[in-house]
């Protein structure tokens, strides 16, 4: 097996990487799919959690809510 030679990625390579990850975050933000994923049991916070994972995790809540994502 021969050693390649290093190629970087080409630019359009490189946006559409880009395009595609920037389009998951805004679709992941959406209205729709955090009202979807916040129904589901596996994304709410459990009772069972150490009580400073849970105070921490409603903190990061608060902060949500006080600046939601910005869109775009």
């Amino acid at each position: 097996m021969k050693n390649r030679p290093f190629v970087m990625p080409s630019t359009h390579n490189s946006k559409t990487t880009a395009k595609v990850a920037t389009d998951i975050r805004r679709q992941l933000a959406s209205q729709s799919n955090v009202r979807v994923l916040e129904s589901m049991p596996v994304f709410r916070a459990d009772g069972t959690l150490p009580k400073k994972l849970r105070k921490l995790l409603k903190k990061l809540e608060a902060a949500e809510q006080a600046q939601p994502l910005s869109k775009g």
